[in-house]
């Protein structure tokens, strides 16, 4: 009996110590980043749907942005024009959010409605681009059309769109950038589901061009005509109408025409 109970207690020993050192693996759930939010909503204020981009003349990009099109991205509007002094300063504070948060779905439209004059010139705009540092799309809204649409009064003026396309974030002036910048992280971790998009027709595509090198802009279509300026590659236009192998388009505060042969047309669907 005594040579049992001894067996008995060595057994139990060893299975003491052959449990410590192979402990039972306890199953755990994977980590979850915290900027990986399901279902996460910003608290910050709904201002109602974003007037749409009617703008015709765009640099910066090769294709006419439209809001519709942005969805389930976060868009920063900058109102804005190149000699306003305000505009200048809080431009590199832009242009870094711009290069910080496009990978992570952050979209910077400049829409460019001038003051002065010599604001009004295409050429003039896009001098501007290089010399203050501007590599995000960049639109003319001489008309004031999208100035209007936003009910807009201020040089500069900074716009959060979410990715609902909802006005969320409004900020006047200099100043506030850190407040800024935090509403765009907020507004990227907003969740958002695609909704099917309607199959594009003529009525719901835009028609535009995207030169294939320096192509001078005339006053009427045909050689024979007066050089109005130049558009450039990496901006788009949207086409107007076409007559005899040129295209009109919207130029400056008027119009002109490009040779069809110089540039590359395509079609956006607006969904």
């Amino acid at each position: 009996m005594k040579l049992l109970l001894i067996g008995i207690t060595t057994f139990l020993a060893g299975a003491v110590v052959l449990a410590q050192v192979n402990p039972t693996p306890v199953p755990t759930q994977p980590a979850v980043p915290p900027d990986s939010q399901t279902d996460y909503t910003s608290s910050l204020p709904d201002f109602g749907a974003a007037p749409e981009f009617t703008n015709e003349s765009w640099l910066n990009t090769d294709v006419p942005l439209r809001l519709s099109n942005l969805r389930g991205s976060v868009v920063l509007v900058d109102m804005w024009t190149f000699a306003c002094i305000n505009c200048i300063h809080i431009t590199p504070y832009v242009q870094d959010w711009h290069t910080k948060y496009a990978d992570q779905g952050l979209v910077v439209i400049g829409n460019h409605f001038p003051e002065f004059s010599y604001e009004r010139d295409i050429a003039n705009v896009r001098k501007a681009l290089p010399d203050l540092g501007i590599t995000y799309a960049v639109t003319q809204d001489n008309t004031g059309a999208t100035w209007s649409a936003w009910a807009n009064r201020y040089w500069p003026t900074v716009y959060l769109i979410d990715k609902q396309g909802h006005v969320r974030y409004t900020h006047i002036g200099e100043g506030g950038y850190d407040t800024t910048e935090a509403a765009i992280q907020d507004l990227l971790k907003e969740s958002y589901t695609a909704s099917a998009e309607a199959a594009p027709t003529p009525e719901n595509t835009v028609r535009y061009l995207t030169p294939t090198t320096t192509v001078n802009v005339r006053a009427g279509a045909g050689t024979d005509t007066d050089v109005i300026g130049s558009i450039e590659t990496g901006e788009s236009f949207i086409i107007r109408s076409e007559e005899k192998g040129w295209f009109r388009i919207g130029y400056n505060d008027g119009e002109g025409y490009v040779s069809a042969d110089l540039v590359k047309v395509n079609d956006e669907p607006i969904n």
